[in-house]
């Protein structure tokens, strides 16, 4: 029993890392997560400059830089269904098409494990068919709400162009609140949801009122909201009785 309570309880630990942010995070070497890939890939030519990977442009390659392809990918946490982004490299991409043709990716969970430590430039990734998913399983993923992958680059990339503030201090944008229409809009879509969605949504941004998530994070709020009415939505059709009255 003891031994099942701490295999639990670091389930449980990485389940709350993965909370927050739209970002699937693998930070340690033998990190795994369960995922079922959705969508389409958005691939990106970058150059990996102050420890980060930035868009190729004229500049970089006058300067004589060499681009590399990093393909970013909507999954969805099979045990939370929560739908994250995960880019990888292309040697990531080139097995992942090879799985694609195998088995199918609507069909499957698939086990993504981090080999490597923090900040180890040679870390790979392997990945394993881990379940084969239910017709219900299938409908259910399928129907959750991705991240719009240009959109999303496209605000991180003006969020870098306006400058960050100085060391760890939040920027003025950061710290206003949401768009009063968008926290209404939000509000609405959640009011019809059961209150274990609510609170999921509370919990996951860390505040007590819609109105309180700051301006910086009311895209990724918007579409944390998308996904949870799909994923309540997709429950009730699957409750209907068909043979009731």
């Amino acid at each position: 029993m003891a031994s099942n309570m701490w295999e639990q309880t670091a389930a449980m630990a990485k389940q709350h890392e993965q909370q927050g942010g739209a970002w699937l995070k693998l930070a340690n070497d033998g990190d795994t997560a369960v995922v079922v890939f959705l969508g389409e890939p958005y691939p990106r030519e970058v150059v990996f400059l102050d420890n980060k990977f930035v868009p190729f442009d004229e500049a970089l390659k006058a300067q004589g830089q060499k681009p590399s392809l990093r393909v970013a990918l909507n999954v969805a946490v099979y045990g939370t269904r929560e739908v994250k982004v995960m880019e990888q490299a292309v040697t990531f991409f080139n097995t992942l098409m090879e799985l694609r043709a195998k088995y199918g990716l609507e069909r499957w969970a698939f086990e993504v494990k981090r080999r490597g430590a923090a900040k180890d430039t040679k870390t790979t990734y392997s990945i394993l068919p881990d379940r084969q998913l239910t017709p219900e399983e299938m409908a259910a993923f399928q129907s959750l709400q991705q991240h719009d992958l240009p959109k999303l680059y496209a605000a991180e990339a003006a969020g870098a162009a306006s400058g960050a503030s100085p060391a760890g201090a939040p920027s003025a944008k950061a710290s206003e609140p949401v768009d009063v229409k968008l926290a209404q809009a939000m509000a609405t879509a959640l009011k019809g949801l059961p209150r274990e969605a609510v609170d999921r949504f509370l919990q996951k941004f860390a505040v007590q009122r819609i109105r309180d998530i700051p301006a910086s994070k009311g895209e990724l709020a918007r579409a944390y909201v998308d996904s949870l009415v799909a994923e309540y939505s997709a429950e009730s059709v699957a409750d209907v009785d068909p043979f009731g009255p």
